[in-house]
């Protein structure tokens, strides 16, 4: 677990991340081929290769335990502290001897590592196993990470209950926008595009602006490997909860100085199928591709382009567009859905269509002296069309359905500058963010108004180290502008508005051999978006009717928090506690009333601000059993309310805990990297909302398991994976899902995963 407020002063993310070469060698300096190495911080397992080298990239800066084991040698743990890019050399003895310290051969870069608990990664062979059909799902092994959803093929990241603008989700290095809208606008970004995620839990905003109030989640694609030669990749993944079949392919290859690299991929679902019954209307559908490339005149500077598009049309559950009151008061309270139908591939109203383009053009750089620079510039459109489920009643209503009811353009210009420098006796870091925004309503009906806005922010954060101390100190501000047109009567009406605001941060943590103690205080603030200023009709996607305010003002957050970790002998501990203190929390609550409207019946919600509170623990134990085997538990604690009269915030997932027994063996007739694992999650009860239209479900416990590996064939590698989750086919409701009001969650899912390179 990862303290907050070092990661709002982390400029791992920004900057490019260190590469590590690891070579492992026996005593007399022949390399040792199929070495496995375990990197704690990393979550990781790693092999050799046939010259004894193993290369992490974009490796975050900090402190790493490693566990060097290779058959018929002595195991060897060594402490590794990644400064920048580092070539070091292991060696392992076959009989018991003291071992020597580290050696390192190369420091290309003298800069001084940030903050070791700052990032928490997921690896690509991590990824492989728990990767699902959402991005959401890629971030469930995370302590404090889950998503909302609205479907099976809709989730949201969310860190810690806080979602939408409060987290910055990052495509690589470049902020997705079109997810901000609400919770059924998922990022448009393929799972199987993504190489590995680093997740900032806890506010950013001193690093990142008001966009990260809540923290970072950033999904890194597969690097280029600047080396010469085409190499290629195909993936094919097949779910049975709702007969999805998916597929990607990536091309790479490097020509002297030039790198590129392409990839494809596709995925289609019929409804999915909850253990009674069926979810009707939830088939969906996405394309993507990407084109990228890169010119490295030397190992310490590149510059990119990348080219990114993205396709959806996904069905929106038809249980939840009812047509009358009684109807849906009925199926509030009803055990089955409504709306039933055989499970299909055919997408009907209600739906949307997304396509999303993303254009970037970026540089990095590192200085002599330490340190590095960094500077990236994009543009994305996001359109977004939502159609209702069609009553007609007339050939007039008929051709009116053709149009989409909600449809709406946002297209985001972006720039971040970034300059990390030795100086005032440690590492100082300074960013500069611009952002112009511009959406067009087009639909029969405009929930949000037509608007622009402009931001502007520059942040500043300075690290300090003495001996096993670490001291961390930022400061931001930020201004925003927004400007909205309106058309009442046939005539249009302008209004502007103009927020301004800072955040600050300060840490302190002492690291000892085997453990550390960090805590700090920082505060943040963003101001309100469009939706939750002027949002006035049926939010389609979501089948709410919402209501904004026009009046308003922008949400301050404070945060306090404290952690631990302790390392034991085959063991360790990260603790984590914090408390969100918000004099104004914008939250969309429900108000307890349905609304009638021409289009249906819907849940009524309004936005509000209020003083909050959030309280939270977080807790992550990994025990090595033996050799091969090992046990991981993770749990998550969240209790939010309103200071004024104690009641509970809508929408504050409820406590959660996992645990995880991982076995791992040697290569059994060529397969290698053979692995099993089984998986028990228990999710409690959320606590009781005012106004809320369903009581909160009650917990569940599900269990699952996974196993998987790979096989060599010349120069190729293939690899396969079976996972299975709810695998006794339980019947259950999630608070963060937006079915929850009508419909169980899926049932019995298998999952297959085959994989070839060469």
């Amino acid at each position: 677990m990862r303290i907050a407020w070092i990661l709002c002063l982390s400029a791992s993310i920004a900057v490019a991340l260190p590469r590590v070469e690891l070579v492992v060698r026996d005593s007399s300096g022949r390399p040792l081929e199929e070495a496995q190495v375990l990197v704690d911080k990393l979550y990781g397992r790693y092999r050799t290769d046939l010259r004894g080298r193993l290369v992490l990239s974009e490796v975050p800066m900090g402190r790493y335990r490693l566990l060097i084991r290779k058959e018929g040698f002595r195991p060897k743990e060594v402490e590794l502290v990644v400064k920048g890019d580092t070539t070091v050399v292991v060696l392992l003895f076959p009989e018991v001897v003291v071992l020597p310290e580290l050696t390192v051969e190369q420091e290309r870069i003298a800069s001084l590592p940030v903050a070791p608990a700052s990032v928490l990664t997921v690896g690509p062979r991590e990824l492989d196993i728990h990767r699902g059909q959402t991005l959401g799902e890629l971030i469930r092994t995370i302590p404090g990470a889950g998503s909302i959803s609205t479907g099976p093929g809709i989730a949201k990241p969310m860190l810690r209950g806080l979602t939408g603008e409060r987290l910055l989700v990052l495509n690589d290095k470049v902020p997705i926008y079109g997810q901000s809208w609400g919770e059924e606008h998922a990022p448009e970004l393929d799972p199987l595009q993504v190489g590995a995620v680093e997740v900032l839990r806890g506010t950013a905003a001193v690093q990142y602006g008001t966009e990260a109030l809540a923290g970072v989640i950033r999904f890194i694609p597969a690097s280029i490997l600047m080396q010469p030669g085409l190499r290629w990749q195909v993936r094919l993944e097949g779910f049975s909860g709702n007969r999805q079949g998916a597929a990607a392919f990536w091309a790479e290859g490097a020509q002297g100085r030039w790198g590129y690299q392409a990839l494809l991929s596709a995925r289609k679902a019929a409804d999915v199928e909850a253990p009674r019954y069926g979810l009707a209307n939830t088939a969906f559908e996405q394309y993507n591709a990407t084109a990228v490339l890169q010119y490295s005149p030397n190992s310490d500077a590149s510059l990119r382009g990348r080219l990114q598009l993205f396709r959806g049309r996904l069905g929106i559950f038809a249980g939840m567009h009812l047509g009358n009151l009684s109807d849906l008061e009925r199926a509030f309270r009803a055990v089955r859905p409504l709306v039933e139908r055989p499970p299909s591939y055919r997408i009907e109203p209600p739906y949307q269509h997304v396509s999303h383009v993303t254009g970037e053009l970026s540089a990095k750089g590192r200085f002599s002296a330490g340190g590095g620079w960094s500077f990236q510039m994009s543009w994305q459109q996001n359109r977004r069309q939502e159609y209702d489920a069609h009553r007609f009643w007339n050939d007039s209503l008929r051709y009116r359905a053709q149009r989409a009811a909600y449809d709406v353009t946002l297209t985001t210009w972006s720039m971040r500058a970034e300059v990390e420098r030795l100086g005032l006796g440690g590492l100082m870091s300074f960013a500069v963010d611009a952002r112009r925004q511009g959406n067009v309503s087009e639909g029969l009906q405009r929930l949000v108004p037509n608007f622009q806005s402009y931001l502007l922010g520059a942040g500043i954060w300075q690290q300090w180290f003495w001996q096993d101390w670490k001291a961390l100190v930022g400061l931001r501000a930020d201004l925003v502008w927004l400007t909205v047109w309106r058309s009442v009567q046939g005539k249009w009406y302008g209004r502007s508005h103009r927020w301004g605001g800072g955040a600050f941060s300060v840490t302190l943590q002492r690291a000892w051999r085997r453990g550390e103690l960090r805590g700090g205080i920082a505060t943040g603030w963003r101001a309100p978006n469009v939706l939750e200023l002027y949002a006035y009709g049926v939010h389609h996607g979501a089948a709410i009717f919402e209501a904004g305010d026009t009046t308003l003002r922008s949400e301050r957050l404070w945060v306090a928090e404290v952690g631990g970790l302790y390392r034991g002998t085959g063991w360790q501990i990260d603790a984590t506690g914090f408390l969100y203190w918000f004099p104004r929390y914008i939250a969309r609550v429900p108000t307890g009333t349905p609304v009638l409207t021409i289009r249906g019946a819907f849940p009524g919600f309004q936005y509000q601000a209020v003083p909050a509170a959030i309280v939270g623990a977080e807790m992550q134990y990994q025990m090595e059993l033996l050799p091969w085997l090992r046990i991981e538990l993770q749990s998550t604690f969240l209790r939010g309310w309103r200071t004024a009269n104690r009641e509970a915030l809508y929408g504050i997932p409820p406590a959660r805990l996992e645990g995880r027994l991982h076995a791992h063996g040697p290569a059994v007739a060529g397969v290698e990297h053979v692995f099993v694992e089984l998986e028990v999650t228990a999710v409690g009860r959320a606590w009781q909302t005012p106004l809320d239209f369903a009581p909160p479900p009650p917990g569940y416990v599900l269990l699952g398991g996974a196993f998987g590996g790979e096989t060599r064939l010349d120069s190729h590698i293939l690899s396969f994976g079976l996972q299975v989750r709810n695998l006794f086919n339980r019947a259950y409701r999630d608070y963060t899902s937006r079915l929850r009001y009508f419909a169980d969650e899926p049932g019995r899912t298998l999952m297959l995963r085959l994989g070839w390179q060469w």
